[in-house]
């Protein structure tokens, strides 16, 4: 059902929205093929990232700049509830769901401040959920290196044991896990 909804919608965003037509082609790009499915450009590296013109930080420089007080804003791209079990520490929450009116998800977007490095991340290896925010950002003006993707999403960050928060987090502690 969504799959059919998406489809019907895409294209219709793309004629509505001239400046989002770079936008959604490359996001249409990245979308792997679904099985059965014929592709017209080469199938990616299994391993490879999306949307690789993307930057991306690692956890190991996001936790250097936050202990150095640089300006940084992390966002979770997770829905919310995903975001109340369990998120970086400090993080804020805009859910990636790309069937939210344009227009709306613009406007939250352009609420975080330009002069901060923001970093986007999902519960997702490759940040398939978190990079076309990047392009969205950079769509609406934001300088291309102040937006960035963190490598590996919560799951590197979880691997290096930096700090989380959620109910999930708080159910662990008092357990004394």
């Amino acid at each position: 059902m969504k799959t059919r909804f998406l489809a019907a919608f895409l294209p219709a965003a793309i004629l509505a929205i001239p400046g989002g037509l770079a936008l959604r082609a490359a996001q249409q790009a990245a979308q792997p093929a679904k099985v059965g499915e014929a592709s017209t450009a080469s199938a990616p590296a299994k391993d490879a990232d999306p949307l690789p013109q993307v930057p991306r930080i690692t956890s190991e420089e996001v936790t250097r700049l936050l202990k150095d007080k640089a300006s940084v804003v992390l966002v979770d791209t997770d829905d919310p509830e995903a975001y109340a079990a369990e998120h970086i520490k400090g993080a804020v929450n805009i859910a990636y769901d790309p069937t939210t009116e344009m227009r709306d998800r613009d406007q939250t977007l352009s609420a975080l401040p330009g002069d901060r490095l923001i970093v986007f991340y999902c519960n997702c290896v490759h940040e398939e959920d978190s990079a076309p925010f990047v392009l969205e950002m950079w769509d609406l003006g934001y300088d291309h290196d102040k937006v960035k993707v963190l490598r590996g999403g919560l799951s590197r960050w979880e691997q290096l044991h930096y700090p989380l928060a959620g109910s999930e987090v708080d159910a662990t502690r008092e357990k004394g896990n």
